[in-house]
Formats: structure tokens, C-alpha cells, sequence
């Protein structure tokens, strides 16, 4: 017989029970190991959110500069550009739009005008001039602004191109502001495809269509989760840990209730015998 936290069993039980607390352990730690994983992999998430936020807050109202002093026609796009205000001169090119399918605004759904602008250097780059609602009787809208080649000077906030979505669109539409699918027709290899950008404001205005104004600034639930995650893992050991404690707790009690049975049965042994003895004397 071996001894476990003062309770008298078999060495085979003994084994066993650490064998099967061990799984648990081991068990807990693995998934506590994942949960680590996925509480990182979240405030890691969470950091990247707080970064280009600030960007955006650092550029949104920031003075404007000249266009090519930050961004040229063929260099990389650099996310500490996000929202950055430029202005440029130059001619919108009024047969070059498109519609932007697929933009809902404040839960209506709707468009964006995407119009090709020429600068005085030669080169272009596709202007955002607002939002525009879908018509009551067609799915497009029911007044699109017209435009002019007039020589203007406007001021942009720097977008970086969309990935391409995969889907179609009707003719003189996108799916998506897809950069280089709006520049297919375009003559000229003087193409910002990097960017493009939101209007701000024009000289000579003309129509067009609704701002849509700052960005949604929060930061999700990124931080909550990892906390969710790093819970998770605690809750786990917690579980085990207690799981061991009531096991060792309802063996501390069968292993009573087993002592007191063959405390009770050798007491009758020892009543038994004092009698045989006390019935021989006499």
C-alpha cells in the first residue's frame, strides 16, 4: 500500500490518478498555449488599428501640400499617407468616369463618382467627387453632376487603390475603385495607379456628389478579445485545478468509508473471539 495525501491505496490507483491528472494538465496547457497565441495575434491587431488612426488624425485637417511633393506618378504607396491633403492644377477629363458600384452611406446605398483629373505635369489621377443615391426607379442614380474641362486647382486627401473584388460591373461602372481597370482605356502610361483622391474643395466648383466626411475613428473589439483570450486560458488551469481537487476530495471520502467498514469488521472479529475465550473457561 502507498500513501496519497494521507489516504491509504493500491500503487495501480495511485499511477493511474497521475496519469489521468496529467493528461488534464497537459491538456489545459495546450489550449492556455493557443489561447497566448490568439491574445497576441489580437493586441497586435489592435496596435496596427491605433497606428493608422493617428495617421489619419495627424493628416486629416493637416495644411495642404503640392501633390508631387509627397507622391510621385511612380513611386510606392506609403501608408503614412492615408487622408494626407495635396492640392494640383490641372482639367477633369469628362469622358473619363465611372461609377463606383456598392456604397452605402448611412444605410442607403449608392455610388461614387470617379472622374480622371490631368495635371499641368502630364500626369493623372482619378478624383473622388462624392456620393451620389440610387435613383427610385433604376439602379443608378437619378442625377449624375456633369463636368467641364476648365482649368481649376483642387485639393484632394490621399486614398490608396483597392484591391480588385473579383466582380463585374455594367459598362462606364466599377466594382470597386480598381485603379488600373479604370486606366485600361487610357492612352497615356502617366497614371497615378498608387492613388487616388477624395475632393476637398475646387476652384470654379461644380456639382457634385455627397461628402463623406472623416472616417470611423474606433478601434473595435480587438482589445476585448485578446483579454477574452488570455481569460480563456486562466479559466482552463482553473478548471483542472479544481476538477483534481474534487477527485482527491471523493476518494478522501470512498477511502473512509472503507476504513470504517474494516474498522467495524475487526471489531467483530475481536468481540467474536473474547466470547469463544470467555465460553471456554467456563
Amino acid at each position: 500500500m502507498q500513501t496519497l495525501l494521507g489516504i491509504a491505496v493500491k500503487p495501480e490507483t495511485t499511477k493511474s490518478k497521475f496519469v489521468q491528472w496529467g493528461s488534464w494538465i497537459a491538456l489545459a496547457t495546450v489550449f492556455s498555449i493557443a489561447c497566448w497565441f490568439l491574445s497576441q495575434w489580437q493586441f497586435e491587431r489592435q496596435k496596427e488599428v491605433v497606428a493608422a488612426n493617428n495617421i489619419i488624425i495627424a493628416n486629416y485637417d493637416s495644411k495642404p501640400v503640392p501633390l508631387e511633393s509627397v507622391l510621385k506618378q511612380n513611386q510606392q504607396w506609403l501608408k503614412t499617407l492615408e487622408f494626407k491633403p495635396v492640392s494640383l492644377s490641372g482639367n477633369y477629363i469628362p469622358f473619363d468616369e465611372y461609377l463606383v458600384r456598392n456604397r452605402p452611406n448611412n444605410g442607403s446605398p449608392g455610388f461614387l463618382q470617379l472622374v480622371a483629373f490631368k495635371t499641368v505635369s502630364n500626369t493623372i489621377i482619378w478624383v473622388d467627387r462624392g456620393w451620389l443615391p440610387t435613383g427610385n426607379t433604376t439602379d443608378k442614380p437619378d442625377v449624375i453632376p456633369q463636368l467641364d474641362s476648365k482649368q481649376r486647382t483642387i485639393v484632394l486627401r490621399l486614398r490608396a487603390n483597392e484591391v480588385p473584388n473579383g466582380r463585374t460591373a455594367p459598362l462606364r461602372e466599377l466594382p470597386n475603385i480598381d485603379l488600373p481597370l479604370a486606366s485600361k482605356d487610357i492612352l497615356t502610361k502617366n497614371v497615378y495607379l498608387q492613388a487616388y483622391g477624395r475632393l476637398v474643395s475646387e476652384t470654379s466648383p461644380l456639382p457634385r456628389g455627397a461628402d463623406l466626411g472623416k472616417p470611423d475613428l474606433t478601434e473595435g473589439n480587438h482589445l476585448s478579445y485578446a483579454l477574452q483570450w488570455l481569460a480563456f486560458a486562466l479559466m482552463a488551469f482553473g478548471a483542472v485545478f479544481w476538477n483534481i481537487s474534487q477527485d482527491r476530495r471523493r476518494r478522501a471520502g470512498l477511502s473512509g468509508r472503507k476504513l470504517k467498514i474494516l474498522t467495524k469488521d475487526k471489531d467483530a472479529e475481536i468481540e467474536d473471539e473474547l466470547l469463544d475465550g470467555k465460553s471456554k473457561k467456563e
